[in-house]
């Protein structure tokens, strides 16, 4: 399967800098989950909203023939070799050891031809897991942990700039009035706060 090679995020007219820079986050995180084609990826989100953003976005840019499916818990995810299965599960620090503890059963035949994606929120309990408790996980998935904001590249200074010009506030103070519920979750909205994030307490003095 090459996920990455058959994907883009499509716009009209010429795209601007803000999209471009989020289609190279997307992309680059897609490229990590296509690299670990018949094992387990692992995507770091930030917050549960952009998290539920990101996983309608890998939904939207696989191919068809991937066959994603949404599946909260390891046995489901198990259960489908042969489909796209995007893990978000209820209890992160579960679900990572029973990976951890199921890498054999994984490797087994029938060999997985679709990878399993584990999204994880940022500094979690699953994240912690993995870094503490999950040694033969953390080994297997180097090379395909995807922060899509770490990922992505971008001019902090320019950036800011034009955050600003756009929307009259710092990310910052655009995130304060996103968190605490007073702007609707919106698509555009979403994206606003994608983009907020990845300049989020960077290139300020």
């Amino acid at each position: 399967m090459a996920l990455a090679s058959s994907m883009c995020i499509r716009s009209r007219g010429r795209p601007s800098t803000r999209k471009a820079r989020m289609r190279n986050a997307i992309q680059s995180m897609l490229n990590a989950i296509d690299r670990e084609a018949g094992g387990v990826a692992i995507v770091r989100c930030p917050d549960f909203g952009l998290r539920d953003w990101l996983v309608e976005q890998v939904e939207g840019l696989v191919p068809d023939e991937a066959q994603v499916l949404r599946v909260s818990d390891v046995e489901a995810a198990l259960a489908a070799p042969a489909r796209l299965v995007l893990l978000i599960p209820k209890d992160e620090r579960e679900a990572v050891l029973d990976l951890d503890a199921n890498r054999d059963r994984i490797l087994q035949e029938p060999a997985r031809s679709q990878p399993i994606v584990l999204f994880l929120l940022r500094d979690g309990d699953g994240e912690r897991a993995l870094a503490s408790e999950a040694p033969s996980l953390r080994s297997w998935i180097s090379g395909s942990d995807a922060d899509p904001e770490a990922l992505a590249e971008i001019d902090v200074p320019k950036e800011r700039a034009e955050f600003e010009a756009q929307h009259g506030v710092t990310p910052e103070a655009w995130l304060t009035r996103w968190r605490s519920g007073e702007l609707p979750e919106t698509a555009s909205n979403f994206r606003t706060a994608h983009d907020a994030m990845l300049l989020e307490d960077r290139g300020q003095p």
